[in-house]
């Protein structure tokens, strides 16, 4: 989606930001491979080499129905994890959101409810008036972060992810933050 930043794109704690294939640091790179911040990303099924992390960025950054941001900390001034609104659905004002935050010192901060309240100010701007994120049952802090934000738990996916081996439950969270007159 192509889109401008604005001042919208910013709140007390953090600055989101378009991103770019240049933009792909080792660090992003890293936290695709680390354990501990994949444990619930899909793309933890396959490698992640940069040359297919900046195909991915470049990509999003083409597509008309995703916009892919980065999440600069103002506490630790760096950028720590990305958020998506996408697939944007425009006939209905559909936006799903996935977020990593990837650098641990970012963790248990308030930096993805931080990041969620302006992503959620850009899908307002946009026309989106009903925002949709899933993820995994033991994905507490993913969880806690919509929940923080007014997301509601709409729906259990029961044995819908395979985590470790065994069947994990998926949870489905949603908002409207737009009605329609």
């Amino acid at each position: 989606m192509r889109l401008e930043a604005t001042p919208d794109w910013s709140n007390e704690t953090v600055r989101l930001f378009l991103l770019t294939p240049d933009a792909v640091s080792d660090a992003y790179v890293g936290w695709l491979a680390d354990p501990m911040v994949n444990r619930y990303l899909e793309s933890r099924f396959s490698p992640q080499p940069r040359e297919v992390v900046e195909a991915f960025v470049a990509d999003m950054l083409a597509s008309e129905a995703n916009l892919l941001l980065g999440i600069h900390s103002h506490a630790l001034d760096a950028h720590v994890g990305n958020i998506k609104l996408g697939p944007i659905d425009r006939r209905h004002g559909l936006g799903e959101i996935g977020i990593m935050i990837g650098e641990e010192a970012a963790w248990g901060r308030g930096i993805g409810s931080a990041a969620l309240r302006a992503l959620e100010a850009i899908a307002l701007s946009i026309g989106v008036r009903r925002l949709t994120a899933g993820c995994y049952a033991s994905n507490v802090g993913s969880r806690r972060a919509f929940e923080k934000v007014g997301f509601a738990v709409e729906g259990r996916r029961n044995g819908h992810y395979l985590l470790d081996g065994r069947p994990e439950d998926g949870i489905l969270l949603g908002k409207i933050i737009a009605e329609v007159e």
